[in-house]
């Protein structure tokens, strides 16, 4: 999703690197603070890019003008938003998507133990990238399988498509169901295709304002 928050690099208009720091982005008020120990001083209207980063990879281009410059501060205003050509590699998008899961439930035996059993049960997709999907579902029983099933089909593949996924965050709880997050195990290629597809038209949706 946008990084609202994230480390960046300020650069002026010709690519020079000023300096390494953080960034605070408003998409809503069009502007971008960039923070740092020591941050050059840039005379007000002055053009400059900050490049957003997620690990080492660069996924944002981000341009304005020169609003507030001090020690430790730098304001650009009037913002224009780019999505870095290779970012839905390393990004995530919001989603709000009905999907299925097939999780383990226990059966309780009236003369034997109990059994592990499996069953469809729905859920929500709330975010995607390449390497994980949070979901939104009723109990999984985590102590007992830490694996499960997902079945997408649209927006997201061109047709209904099952994904193995391993746990990488226990249920945190919202109202009745929580929120699980898993490690994507594998895909197909054209799967992974489609998934890229799909995160990129996500995040130049969320910018296309700044465009």
């Amino acid at each position: 999703m946008f990084p609202s928050n994230c480390k960046a690099v300020l650069k002026t208009m010709d690519d020079n690197i000023i300096e390494y720091g953080q960034a605070n982005i408003s998409l809503k008020e069009k502007f971008v603070e960039f923070t740092s120990q020591f941050v050059p001083l840039l005379k007000v209207d002055t053009e400059a890019k900050i490049i957003c980063l997620e690990g080492v990879a660069s996924t944002h281009i981000i341009t304005g003008k020169v609003f507030l410059s001090s020690k430790n501060l730098l304001r650009l205003v009037g913002i224009r938003c780019m999505l870095i050509p290779g970012a839905e590699n390393y990004l995530e998008t919001p989603t709000f998507l009905r999907a299925k899961i097939f999780k383990p439930i226990v059966k309780k035996g009236i003369f034997s133990k109990n059994k592990i059993v499996h069953k469809w049960d729905d859920c929500t997709v709330i975010s995607v990238s390449l390497n994980q999907i949070a979901i939104r579902a009723s109990r999984i029983m985590c102590e007992y399988e830490d694996q499960l099933k997902i079945k997408i089909g649209d927006p997201i593949f061109s047709k209904e498509t099952e994904i193995n996924l391993q746990l990488a965050q226990n249920g945190l709880m919202f109202g009745k169901n929580s929120k699980y997050v898993y490690k994507i195990i594998r895909m197909r290629e054209k799967e992974q295709e489609e998934l890229a597809d799909f995160i990129k038209l996500g995040s130049l949706e969320l910018i296309k304002y700044l465009c």
